[in-house]
């Protein structure tokens, strides 16, 4: 009986240490923030002129900050821009388009590009809609974005109003927040700890049968088995299944699937070892 508790007392400890592991890597948190600019040829500022025919231009951006944070502080980032305008010109075409910083009103220099370029313009014959994503952004430049959006502004360019054809502030509409998935090393942690958890499992499951056949006899020819390939197939897959659902849903890196779909047979062993279990009581 002391033997047994103390395996419970030691897989309570091997179970906390990694919650506590985990906790620590939620540290590491992503974030998809979100913008918008209502673009207008009127909010261009002297002296960017818009061209006669791109007067009425109006559009929106929409930009997508994904930061990644530790211990707060943002350690990596990178923008997407969905843009969509209207009322161009017959013959117009975008050549550039970023985001730039400067309160409204003013005009600023440019933060993060669109890539966008004179050599390989999008065409916008009255109109046009155009997405960009994964834009270089440092950590610096989204800390600010997101500290004061008013202070930055979404601008477009074409060939017939290089200066800017139409501009509007930024302002924030929502932020999506996630969870950093465990890295390699963590992974490893977490293998060992189920395998150590598995072996207790064993231990305790069969130390009881052993107990409760001294007590009848009936069942001292109906051990524990170390493993039940069929009982244990069935409940990898089942284990299998739902993480690699799981993986999907969180859209996890390679790294990510590598150690969950790993850490699955080990999980499904445990679970294996306690249905059999209960299936000869």
């Amino acid at each position: 009986m002391k033997r047994i508790t103390a395996s419970l007392l030691l897989m309570m400890l091997t179970f906390a240490s990694v919650i506590a592991m985990m906790m620590t890597s939620v540290e590491a948190q992503t974030e998809n923030i979100t913008f918008e600019a209502q673009l207008r040829a009127s909010n261009e500022v002297s002296p960017v002129v818009v061209a006669a025919s791109e007067q009425g231009t109006i559009g929106l951006a929409v930009v997508t900050l994904t930061v990644t944070r530790s211990g707060g502080t943002i350690t990596a980032a990178s923008s997407r821009f969905d843009v969509t305008l209207n009322g161009m010109a017959s013959d117009s075409v975008i050549i550039l388009s970023h985001i730039h910083e400067g309160a409204a009103g003013v005009n600023g220099p440019v933060r993060v590009d669109s890539g966008l370029s004179p050599a390989a313009p999008v065409p916008a014959p009255f109109g046009a809609s155009f997405s960009r994503s994964g834009l270089a952004t440092t950590p610096a430049q989204a800390q600010a974005i997101i500290n004061n959006p008013a202070g930055f502004y979404f601008n477009v360019h074409t060939a017939l109003s290089p200066g800017g054809v139409a501009r509007g502030q930024l302002t924030v509409q929502q932020t999506a927040a996630g969870f950093a998935a465990p890295t390699l090393s963590e992974w490893g942690l977490i293998l060992m700890s189920l395998l150590f958890i598995a072996a207790c499992t064993f231990f305790i499951v069969g130390r009881g049968r052993t107990a409760f056949a001294g007590e009848s006899t009936t069942f001292v020819n109906a051990p524990v088995k170390a493993i039940d390939w069929q009982l244990f197939a069935r409940v990898t897959l089942y284990v299998e299944v739902v993480i690699a659902l799981a993986l999907v849903i969180l859209r996890a890196g390679a790294v990510d699937v590598f150690g969950a779909l790993a850490s699955g047979p080990v999980l499904a062993y445990t679970v294996h070892l306690l249905i059999q279990s209960a299936r000869k009581r």
